[in-house]
């Protein structure tokens, strides 16, 4: 028994000291290269993180993933191969991941976090931020970047900004949406890539044909929202896109056109008014616009 005893002891020791030596071993290739551990964090706008509220169908769903690109720092990939996109983790208020950097080297750090969810086998996983895959209508997208950041003990921290146009529609009358009774709202100009280096679309991902949404289906009351959604919208910040509304009902209401619509990053369209009548001569419809989501409704700027 003393024997086996003894016969443990050692291989216990054996095994500590083999342990011991990755772990000295690993410290002195991070040493030698100049690598040290660093946390990247990064947060959304007020209420980004949170899940909507049960049975409330006007609300924006909750971001489902975050990934952080890390570039030199003149924007080109590592040298080592190193930067691919990485998946952070989410505590439920924010994302974090931990790096090991070149102290003594800058980066530019790009990010980037929607609602969509990430595949299993990883397909759908954005491969590039500089050309990063975007889904009209339901996904909500946020970016951000850092340019010619150090290496900081802290970390680093980032919030990101919505990248995309929300589109709500109000109605102040009764109407119903149907297969033979349509209500239709189109964006002619979208795009479905967007590069988080320049921050703008990517230029050659418009859309053919834009982007329109069918609500065919269901009845609503006066003064509630009708539908919500998002785009990709305008090739620069001075954009001004053009956007119809139809409500194909009864009496055969004409198309709407809104022109000049700021369909930026950030943006909050919202169009209001009678939509039964919509184009018709007792049917008004009101369009106007918040440079922010949260922004509250008296500090609507009206355009048409």
């Amino acid at each position: 028994m003393k024997k086996r005893q003894n016969f443990l002891m050692l291989a216990a020791a054996a095994l500590l000291a083999s342990c011991s030596q990755d772990d000295a071993l690993q410290s002195t290739v991070l040493n030698n290269e100049g690598l040290k551990p660093m946390t990247i964090t990064a947060s959304l706008p007020t209420g980004g993180m949170q899940t909507r509220a049960a049975g409330d169908d006007t609300g924006d769903a909750a971001v489902a993933r975050c990934y952080v690109q890390i570039l030199d720092k003149d924007g080109n990939p590592l040298a080592d191969g190193n930067s691919e996109p990485i998946e952070m983790d989410s505590n439920g208020k924010t994302f974090t991941t931990l790096v090991y950097l070149n102290g003594s080297e800058t980066y530019d750090f790009l990010f980037w976090a929607d609602t969509e969810k990430t595949n299993t086998d990883k397909s759908n996983a954005p491969k590039d931020l500089k050309a990063v895959a975007y889904t009209n209508g339901k996904t909500i997208a946020w970016a951000g970047k850092l340019d010619n950041a150090p290496w900081t003990a802290g970390g680093i921290e980032i919030s990101l900004k919505h990248v995309v146009s929300r589109v709500t529609v109000i109605t102040t009358s009764y109407f119903a949406g149907s297969e033979a009774w349509p209500f239709i709202v189109t964006v002619p100009t979208v795009y479905n890539k967007y590069n988080v280096a320049d921050g703008e679309v990517v230029e050659d991902s418009e859309v053919p044909g834009g982007y329109e949404l069918n609500v065919t289906d269901g009845e609503y009351e006066a003064n509630t929202e009708v539908c919500h959604f998002y785009v990709l919208g305008g090739g620069n910040e001075t954009s001004q896109e053009q956007l119809t509304l139809q409500y194909n009902g009864p009496k055969r209401n004409p198309v709407i056109p809104f022109s000049n619509v700021p369909l930026l990053a950030n943006y909050h369209i919202t169009l209001k008014g009678d939509i039964y009548n919509a184009g018709l001569v007792n049917g008004t419809i009101t369009a106007t616009t918040t440079t922010g989501w949260d922004t509250p409704e008296t500090g609507d700027i009206p355009f048409k």
